[in-house]
């Protein structure tokens, strides 16, 4: 299950372990478990299933057979109608028995239990964004586009060159406010190319990918790039991020993401 959110999830803030006591204490002595749950939600795809794993101490290596959790009841609720029972399968993924696919519009709630903690997450899966407009900012080697807005999304944009080997950017820029009004032209800026893509011979290689998000999604993703880079935060801890799950000692974000169109930018 290696997605979108695995990959911009690098940077966080890590769990204070109380500084006072950190160099007399081990890392298992000082270290909280956390019950955490990961699932990227895309329309026009089956759905996903849901995993549950617990984080580890630090500085133990990750595995996924300790890290899983098999013990977990959990349902979703579609469309606030329709429930649908999750099933361990493998590697802490919960699926549900028949396999049916998401799509744009639909709201997912997640419901589940582990050792009486009980977990509580809702999102909406955006539909595709409709982008209006590209630039290329050539003085500061980005390039923008413009997205019509939907209600309960927010936008982010990544660049692309395609010459061989292909390059994407590793993380969004900026992640855009959510539109109070339907139908308004939004703004939305990748990350400035690297020196390398800079120079014309990559002029016909340059392309822009606007995402859809679930609105939470915004304040995860400024939240966790405020902390200290530390390895994976699914494996180490909590810290200050602003997930969207719900739970004592929960961690993790269940979120709805559309991928727009691969656009050339000319």
């Amino acid at each position: 299950m290696r997605t979108v959110f695995h990959i911009f999830i690098i940077s966080t803030t890590f769990l204070s372990l109380g500084c006072e006591s950190e160099e007399l204490l081990s890392p298992e002595a000082v270290h909280t478990e956390y019950t955490v749950v990961q699932a990227e939600i895309h329309p026009d795809k089956l759905f996903p299933g849901v995993r549950f794993t617990k984080t580890l101490p630090l500085g133990v290596p990750y595995n996924i057979q300790h890290a899983e959790l098999k013990l977990v009841t959990a349902y979703l609720v579609k469309n606030e109608v329709q429930i649908i029972p999750l099933h361990y399968t493998t590697e802490g993924i919960y699926k549900p028995r028949y396999e049916f696919y998401v799509e744009e519009g639909e709201t997912y709630e997640l419901i589940a239990e582990r050792d009486n903690i009980y977990i509580y997450s809702k999102t909406v899966i955006p539909y595709k964004p409709s982008v209006t407009n590209t630039n290329y900012n050539a003085g500061s080697f980005y390039f923008d586009a413009d997205v019509s807005s939907k209600l309960n999304e927010v936008y982010g944009a990544l660049w692309i060159i395609s010459r061989i080997p292909p390059a994407r950017a590793i993380d969004f820029f900026s992640i855009t406010q959510p539109a109070s009004i339907v139908n308004t032209s939004v703004g939305i800026r990748t990350s400035s190319l690297p020196e390398k893509y800079r120079g014309p011979v990559y002029s016909d290689s340059r392309y822009i990918q606007v995402y859809a998000f679930d609105v939470s999604f915004r304040k995860y993703f400024y939240s966790r790039k405020s902390g200290q880079e530390i390895n994976d935060p699914f494996i180490q801890g909590g810290g200050a991020v602003e997930w969207n799950v719900q739970g004592d000692k929960v961690i993790g974000m269940f979120i709805g993401i559309t991928a727009g169109d691969i656009i050339k930018i000319d």
